[in-house]
């Protein structure tokens, strides 16, 4: 992790407010083409057909990620681990994004009800990189637009740099002479993560709400160990 004032990233564009930002991603149903971050970990799909053409993605174990610890949007501490036992799924972000992150709360809402009623099984991690300006309340706002069973989570930037690090990802940061500030670079992966807090899928943010919930049912159907 970095901060930089060039980046190999396409940066999120401010457009306007939040809540005309997550009015409108709420009522897109294609995932935009502009990713929000670059060069991740390559998910196991990325040579094959296009994942949402498949019955369903082919899990498997990934060296990556692992427990971590860091603050929640009611401002207790939030433990991985302390979650085993449930399928997460997880990915990096901000609030003031204005594309990929409200898209993909839109689209994981959509993964929800496709799951219904084994949904309450899921819980989705949103890990802020912008610890600055995503504070607990800013998250719990933020979230309280999207209907899922979701923790926002923040820190000191330090945690969170060593947190993303982790789970292979990146962001960079680029200067803005916009009023919403400074505009972030960052891993759009959704990452698929078991009972046992083990990777098993990247989901890219082309993927259809019906693949990702695809690849969760098969966690929801296997018994736990």
């Amino acid at each position: 992790m970095r901060s930089s004032n060039r980046s190999t990233r396409q940066p999120c564009a401010p457009r306007g407010a939040m809540p005309l930002a997550l009015s409108a991603a709420l009522l897109l149903a294609t995932p935009f083409l502009q990713a929000c971050g670059g060069q991740d970990p390559e998910p196991e799909h990325a040579h094959e057909a296009k994942a949402y053409q498949q019955d369903a993605p082919s899990l498997r174990e990934y060296e990556l990620g692992g427990d971590f610890s860091l603050i929640d949007h009611h401002s207790q501490q939030f433990n991985l681990s302390d979650h085993d036992g449930k399928i997460r799924l997880l990915f990096f972000g901000y609030t003031s994004c204005p594309d990929i992150c409200p898209t993909t709360l839109s689209k994981i809402t959509r993964v929800y009800k496709e799951l219904e009623p084994a949904g309450d099984e899921v819980l989705t991690l949103f890990v802020s990189v912008d610890p600055t300006r995503d504070t607990p309340d800013k998250l719990d706002e933020y979230l309280g637009y999207f209907s899922l069973n979701a923790i926002g989570l923040t820190g000191h930037k330090d945690e969170i740099d060593r947190t993303i690090e982790q789970y292979g990802g990146d962001y960079y940061i680029e200067e803005s002479e916009s009023a919403a500030g400074p505009l972030y670079a960052h891993t759009t992966y959704l990452y698929l993560i078991d009972r046992e807090g083990t990777i098993r899928f990247l989901f890219t943010h082309e993927d259809t709400p019906e693949w990702i919930a695809a690849g969760v049912a098969q966690l929801l159907e296997a018994e736990p160990s």
